[in-house]
């Protein structure tokens, strides 16, 4: 009975060897980590999935709150435009997701032009319409600059009348830019050369502050030669050979010509 007992009890000692063993061999299979792996890798989406319906649902209720305080001020976005089949919600929401500054009527002079240029950059990148880019615009008003915009929306855009962004921006000049800060942009017009810039910065600096210059506008020939004016020297000279017959042809022979330059300038180098 020893014997046995002693065999049973080395067979229990063994089995528990083999059964530590067993263990061991499970936290080490790599089945294991591959497992914990895949559950990380699905969580990983998950995550970010409830992240981007959270963002979602909060750019939504801001769309609604941004509509409610429109709504409240009096403001009828609808009037005098046809959006067509753009529902307005989806244009409000993807406009307030590129977050952009609000104007509240108040503050340093400068403010206005700029937060006027940032918008425009915004609207060419999205390409909204000139009755889109006047309703949008009032979601970024506030304070005493919606108050403002209530009763003069009637006045500039009575009802029937198309919505035009020129139209707006000469409006809001005409309340929230002075007229001494508007004759400095003129003359940083007037000053404004090519220098370092690509024709394609200059050509966007020109477009900028041309709109301070509205005589450019007016005759399309003058435009042509003032952008022409402002090209570097080596530039403007072939440009006068090729004799561009008008602004848009002059920007775009002009880019062929910068090309061209680059191009023979690294085959040299």
């Amino acid at each position: 009975m020893d014997n046995q007992g002693r065999g049973s009890r080395g067979g229990s000692r063994g089995g528990s060897g083999g059964a530590s063993n067993s263990r061991t061999t499970v936290r080490e299979d790599p089945r294991v980590d591959r497992v914990l792996r895949a559950l990380e890798e699905i969580g990983n989406p998950m995550g970010r999935q409830i992240q981007e319906r959270a963002a979602a649902i909060a750019q939504a209720a801001e769309a609604r709150i941004a509509l409610a305080t429109v709504a409240a001020h009096g403001v009828n976005v609808n009037q005098g435009n046809d959006i067509g089949n753009r529902q307005m919600h989806q244009l409000v929401e993807q406009f307030l997701k590129l977050k952009l500054a609000k104007f509240i009527g108040k503050g340093d002079l400068q403010v206005a032009p700029h937060w006027i240029e940032d918008l425009e950059k915004a609207y060419e990148v999205l390409g909204y319409t000139e009755e889109e880019k006047v309703t949008l615009v009032v979601y970024r008003l506030r304070d005493t600059a919606i108050d403002w915009w209530k009763p003069t929306k009637g006045r500039v855009f009575p009802e029937g009348t198309a919505l035009n962004w020129t139209v707006f921006t000469e409006v809001f000049n005409g309340k929230y830019f002075s007229k001494s800060a508007q004759e400095h942009k003129m003359l940083e017009f007037q000053r404004l050369h090519q220098n370092q810039m690509t024709i394609d910065r200059y050509k966007a600096e020109f477009s900028r502050l041309s709109k301070y210059a509205p005589w450019m506008g007016e005759i399309p020939l003058d435009r042509a030669r003032r952008f022409r004016d402002g090209l570097r020297p080596e530039l403007r000279s072939r440009l006068i050979i090729l004799n561009p017959r008008d602004y848009d042809e002059l920007y775009e022979r002009g880019k062929m010509v910068e090309r061209d330059m680059k191009d023979r300038a690294a085959a040299s180098a």
